[in-house]
């Protein structure tokens, strides 16, 4: 399967982020499959009602009502058991060493990305994906 057959979740909750998120995958080609989502809990909710769980998840760490982080603490089993289990790449515009030591503690993200995405971030994001 190659990156453009791979399905990619941007999960945050501010929408001018999600479309320029949406628009810098958009423009690169390098994935054809992309969801966006206001929050954690409507990413499962679309997971649970059928659809196609992610390769790759650029997560937001700063949402209401449950952060990045409370997310991967309550979905982590659940997110561990896709097959792919996802890469998650945390993309805030927060550069405290208190998040980045916590985003560090799970297994499951990959890299912690400073907002905007750019497309060196899509490339280096991708370059993780099986």
């Amino acid at each position: 399967m190659s990156s453009r057959d791979k399905v990619v979740y941007v999960i945050d909750d501010d929408r001018m982020d999600r479309k320029f998120a949406e628009r810098i995958i958009s423009r690169s080609q390098m994935f054809e499959n992309l969801e966006l989502f206001d929050g954690p809990l409507a990413a499962m909710q679309f997971i649970q009602d059928g659809g196609r769980p992610p390769e790759l998840i650029f997560l937001d760490i700063n949402m209401p009502p449950i952060s990045g982080f409370e997310f991967l603490e309550r979905y982590a089993d659940q997110i561990q058991a896709m097959d792919p289990v996802p890469v998650v790449v945390i993309v805030s515009t927060t550069v405290n060493p208190a998040d980045l030591e916590r985003a560090a503690k799970f297994p499951l993200v990959k890299k912690f990305l400073c907002k905007p995405l750019s497309p060196d971030h899509l490339t280096e994001a991708a370059s993780l994906l099986h």
